[in-house]
């Protein structure tokens, strides 16, 4: 299940989803004995006879290299789990693992969508009006002007089926929001999204738009989708520290703070990362969760919750047709 704390934040997490899902079931690959250990601290019976462990001696590490994997470890914990979703017998896969393997091995097994060249990282972000998603956020540091097209399309697709937004806004990460600014690709990019019908294309979007709402779907290549999240991340966990600095220093700050303690608590779960953990693999013709690999419990449950809602919209069986009709002919560009 991977990620930095392993199976102990993991398991816990997946407890919890179980206890609040009870249409759910798990298989769960790795070492036994370790996955084990943090069950036994599960005594919901109910819940324990969901859970099936498929053991595994080989595990991909964060440091293995996604061709190496395909060579390798193709029978991994990690390689196994998604082959399992490959097959039909797990709705979605989730890992807080290698993200450059999970795209190797989502690609082996499980395929991308039809006329899908590559698939994008894609998960909602906390803006002053709510949410937008963001795509890619690095699974392509490099892209085509037709894949950022491919992109716009995904993300105004998943926008309106699992965000329930009717005609979702979709503008493309630049430089500069005048239609001379950009590279040749970003502006290929914005005449192909243009002409689809099917994508409320409205123009391009600069950095500082982005948690500002100007827009329900963002796209970018996965080099400057993925600075932006991290710098925002980076961002909000400076302005934290400053915050917590500043009221020590005094009592009256302190006095302060614990006056706006409803307000700020409200404010730090609206801010809060883990809130918005579990990034989808878009494109893939199975559900594939990535979650952050520093998640805490609450993170990792979050990831779990996107993996149930989008297994149970069935959003690839959904997105099949309508990218069939509207990519292959296009293949060719």
């Amino acid at each position: 299940m991977g990620g930095d704390f392993g199976p102990r934040v993991t398991v816990s997490a997946l407890i919890d989803s179980l206890i609040a899902h009870r249409h759910i079931s798990a298989l769960v690959f790795g070492d036994r004995s370790e996955i084990s250990e943090q069950l036994n601290a599960c005594r919901d019976l109910e819940v324990l006879q969901r859970i099936e462990i498929r053991h595994s001696d080989s595990v991909v590490t964060g440091t293995d290299l996604p061709s190496a994997v395909l060579r390798n470890k193709r029978t991994s914990s990690m390689g196994a789990a998604m082959q399992a979703v490959a097959e039909g017998e797990a709705a979605a896969f989730i890992s807080a693992g290698n993200t450059g393997a999970i795209m190797a091995l989502g690609l082996y097994f499980v395929k991308p969508l039809p006329g899908v060249s590559r698939p994008a990282i894609c998960t909602a972000v906390p803006t002053l009006t709510g949410r937008s998603y963001v795509l890619d956020l690095g699974a392509n540091i490099h892209c085509s002007a037709h894949q950022l097209y491919q992109f716009g399309l995904l993300g105004s697709l998943m926008a309106q089926h699992l965000g329930r937004i009717a005609a979702p806004s979709v503008r493309l990460l630049n430089v500069g929001e005048e239609l001379s600014k950009g590279s040749e690709k970003i502006q290929q990019a914005a005449e192909l999204l243009a002409d689809e019908p099917l994508v409320n294309y409205c123009g391009y979007i600069e950095g500082d738009g982005i948690f500002a709402g100007a827009t329900d779907v963002v796209v970018c290549d996965g080099f400057a989708g993925n600075v932006a999240l991290k710098t925002s991340e980076g961002l909000v966990a400076m302005v934290s520290a400053l915050f917590r600095q500043s009221v020590n220093k005094h009592w009256l700050p302190k006095l302060a703070a614990l006056l706006m303690r409803p307000t700020l608590m409200r404010l730090k779960a609206q801010l809060d990362p883990a809130i918005y953990n579990g990034a989808h693999f878009l494109g893939l013709s199975a559900v594939v969760i990535k979650s952050h690999g520093k998640a805490n419990k609450t993170a990792f449950t979050n990831a779990i919750n996107v993996a149930i809602d989008a297994a149970d919209h069935n959003l690839p069986l959904i997105l099949s047709p309508i990218l069939k009709q509207r990519m292959e002919p296009q293949q060719g560009i």
